[in-house]
This record gives structure tokens, C-alpha cells and sequence, in this order.
């Protein structure tokens, strides 16, 4: 049951990319429960990302040192043991000297461990809802978080409400035209409440998954960390950014915070004033096809007209 989960590198964005230069520079760890879905028309949306065989629900634990190695394998605890996990501890994949493997865009590695079910209550009865704890290394606190996997205040779906054309499951958009995505932002009321949220939006070429098509805009409002952008609405896609012929996907993932600590600590692979943060993730895959411009179909279709034409009347000269 246990994942690489390849679409939660782009779903999560770093905090550090978008929150104060304070935070950029410490550690950060977080855990997230995150709901996946795929939108197929303007009105429709399904469990899971079936391009991907992604199930619904997963949780995700991450810790970002900056490419700092810790003094050992981190841990994750969970409120208690479980069925799946009579331990009641997780050990973090590591690679030489308990290096972070799991690449990020800012050009380093960061420690990572996700997991998904099909079901709401099977990833809560796997891993339970209450008090995590990170063992990092040789850190002089065990940081904790507080993940509520029973009832979660997930953020409501991201659905597309104007821009490209749909059919049979897919966005269809001309490549040398591009289009404007807007999205139901609106319905995402506590964006601004309690500790806030954030929405972003990622293409991908499906060719070179899961690294991004260029940068991906996003909105962050967390008082407590500096951040109080308006929401985003939309998301552009250019003239020319996409080529003719291949397949992309857009992921658009509206996250609510749940609970941040900020308790200090230090350690071997511990920078700066650690940030941990608890969220919860609503993601939309959307499956992006490219089609020929309109006005080259059109010259395409004339063509074939006048060839008809010629090859009939050639035919009565006979």
C-alpha cells in the first residue's frame, strides 16, 4: 500500500518558496492529509487520478534540512500503534550516511514518506488521528504535530469553471492560442480563516513528470509566517508553452492549515529556527490534450475539398 506518490513533489509546493526569508532558512517538517481528485467536465469530478492510479486519500510527512544530512534515519510516531503499524513508528527512506533522497525544486533533497487508501476511514485506521512525533536525529526536542485523520477540514474541490474546451474526460486547448484557466477560488472560503491557506496551481508535461512546466503561481495567507496574498483565481497558460500533438496535466491544489509549532531546537542537519506545519490538501488533476489551431484545421479541411474537386473533375474529363 505504501507509495512513492510522485504527484505530492508538485501538489506541496516548499512552504519555503513561499512564506518570510525567516522561514526559508530553517528547517521546516510537516505532515499533510491530502484528498486527490480528477475533474472530467465542467461539473464532474472523481476519487483518485486514474492517469496515475493515485488512490483518494493519503498522508504525507515531510522534512525539508535544506540538503542537510541529520545524525540518523528520521522517525515519525504515531498517536498510537496500529494494525498496519504495531510498532507505532515509521522510519524515514534515507540514502549514504542517512542523506534525504527525495528531490525538490530548489536544487536539493529533503527526507519524505507518503502513504495512500482508497477510503477516508482506511488511512485513518492505518495511522490514526492525534499527536505525531518527529525524532530527528540527534535534535534536542521531538517535535510534534497534530493530525486530525478522523474528521479532516478538507478544503472544498478545485473545479475549472471557464477556459479550454471539454470532451471525452479531457481539456482540450489550442497550443498556439493558450488559454486562461479560471477556477471556482470563491469556494474556498477559509482561505483567510484561523491560520489561512494556500492555492496553487502546477502543469506538467506528462513526458518529463513530475518535474514542472516553468515556475507555478500560488497565494499564501498566514499571518503568523507574513503572508496574506489574495487569493488566485486562474492560472494562464501562453501562447506557444505547449506543443501540438502531446499530453499534459495541471494540478490544482487548494491546502488549509491546520496547526504550525514553532518550538526551538537544535541538532546536526538543523538550521535556523525550525517551522512545523500541519495541513490539509484538496488537489484536481486535469488532463490537458492539445489540438491544432482552428484556422489550420479549416485550411486543412479546404484543402481536402479542393482535392476532391480536382480528382472529380478529372474524373468526367475521362
Amino acid at each position: 500500500m505504501k507509495l512513492g506518490y510522485k504527484c505530492l513533489l508538485g501538489m506541496t509546493v516548499i512552504w519555503a518558496m513561499a512564506l518570510s526569508a525567516h522561514a526559508a532558512q530553517s528547517t521546516q517538517y510537516s505532515l499533510e492529509e491530502q484528498q486527490v481528485m480528477q475533474e472530467t467536465d465542467a461539473s464532474t469530478v472523481v476519487g483518485g487520478y486514474s492517469a496515475f492510479t493515485y488512490n483518494q486519500f493519503s498522508i504525507v510527512a515531510k522534512i525539508d534540512t535544506l540538503g542537510s544530512n541529520l545524525s540518523a534515519a528520521p522517525l515519525l510516531t504515531l498517536p498510537s500503534p496500529t494494525a498496519d503499524f504495531p510498532s507505532g513508528t515509521i522510519t524515514f527512506p534515507t540514502g549514504p550516511s542517512f542523506s534525504p533522497t527525495w528531490a525538490t525544486s530548489g536544487g536539493y533533497n529533503r527526507y519524505q514518506y507518503g502513504d495512500a487508501r482508497t477510503t477516508q476511514s482506511q488511512l485513518n485506521a492505518s495511522y490514526g488521528s492525534g499527536t505525531y512525533t518527529f525524532t530527528l536525529g540527534n535534535a534536542t526536542v521531538q517535535p510534534t504535530l497534530s493530525l486530525n485523520l478522523a474528521s479532516p477540514v478538507l478544503p472544498p474541490t478545485p473545479m475549472l469553471t471557464s477556459g479550454g474546451t471539454w470532451s471525452s474526460g479531457t481539456l482540450l486547448i489550442d497550443p498556439t492560442v493558450g488559454a486562461t484557466l479560471t477556477f471556482n477560488t470563491s469556494a474556498f472560503n477559509t482561505y483567510t480563516q484561523g491560520l489561512g491557506g494556500k492555492i496553487n496551481f502546477i502543469l506538467f508535461d506528462m513526458n518529463s513528470y513530475p518535474t514542472p512546466l516553468g515556475s507555478s503561481p500560488q497565494s499564501v495567507y498566514a499571518p503568523e509566517l507574513g503572508k496574506t496574498d489574495p487569493a488566485l483565481t486562474s492560472f494562464t497558460i501562453a501562447p506557444g508553452t505547449l506543443t501540438n500533438g502531446e499530453v499534459y496535466t495541471l494540478q490544482a491544489n487548494y491546502t488549509h492549515i491546520e496547526s504550525t509549532n514553532t518550538a526551538s531546537f537544535t541538532g546536526t542537519g538543523i538550521s535556523g529556527n525550525p517551522l512545523g506545519m500541519t495541513y490539509d490538501t484538496t488537489t484536481t488533476f486535469i488532463t490537458i490534450e492539445t489540438v491544432p489551431e482552428p484556422s489550420s484545421a479549416v485550411l486543412l479541411l479546404g484543402g481536402a475539398i479542393c482535392a476532391l474537386g480536382l480528382r472529380r473533375r478529372a474524373a468526367r474529363r475521362k
